[in-house]
């Protein structure tokens, strides 16, 4: 019955600016958006959720691919083991998202803003993060491989375990970045252990 009332939740959103999000036990009125909404295990791959406001959504396990999130606010989202490949994110603020054991490759994040946000075992191969500011994020794990990092911003973020072969590394900023089992160009870098 619960997945019923998300799937009701999120056609409101899509057909309406005025909308009734589902919070556990009530309906909140919420204006072009759902705010900390917990829908989680959904498939929403090809909708248009652009210009919504998703501050603190739970999409954990959802399915999202190419779903359409342009100029949408999503900061202090959860999207915690989603598919985000094909997903557009052109003008989003993802400053603190969980994207947690997430697959996000091949995506266009140029110039996004990914401060403090959890890309623990993402998967981002391919994907273009030129001018990206990833200040404090949590890189761990997270597969970089072939990834644009052209002028990225990575002062305090954590690359323990990362693998960023064969990545545009260019121009980067790198103070305090934590660089342990790091897999690079030449090697396993373990500076920052």
């Amino acid at each position: 019955m619960v997945q019923f009332y998300k799937v009701i939740l999120f056609i409101s959103i899509l057909l309406s600016s005025h909308v009734f999000a589902f919070s556990e036990l009530h309906f909140i009125k919420v204006k072009n958006g759902c705010i900390g909404c917990d829908v989680i295990d959904l498939d929403l791959s090809g909708a248009d959720l652009s210009n919504k406001d998703f501050t603190g959504v739970n999409l954990t396990g959802s399915e999202l691919k190419g779903v359409d999130f342009s100029k949408s606010v999503l900061v202090s989202s959860n999207f915690t083991n989603t598919d985000l490949s094909g997903a557009k994110l052109e003008g989003v603020n993802l400053t603190g998202v969980n994207f947690t054991n997430s697959e996000m490759y091949g995506l266009d994040l140029v110039n996004i803003n990914l401060t403090d946000a959890n890309l623990t075992d993402v998967n981002l191969s391919g994907s273009s993060l030129f001018a990206a500011n990833l200040t404090r994020a949590d890189l761990t794990r997270a597969n970089l491989s072939n990834v644009n990092l052209f002028g990225a911003n990575l002062t305090g973020a954590n690359l323990t375990g990362a693998n960023l072969t064969g990545a545009d590394l260019f121009g980067i900023k790198t103070d305090d970045v934590i660089l342990c089992n790091t897999l690079m160009f030449g090697g396993v870098n373990n500076s920052g252990c």
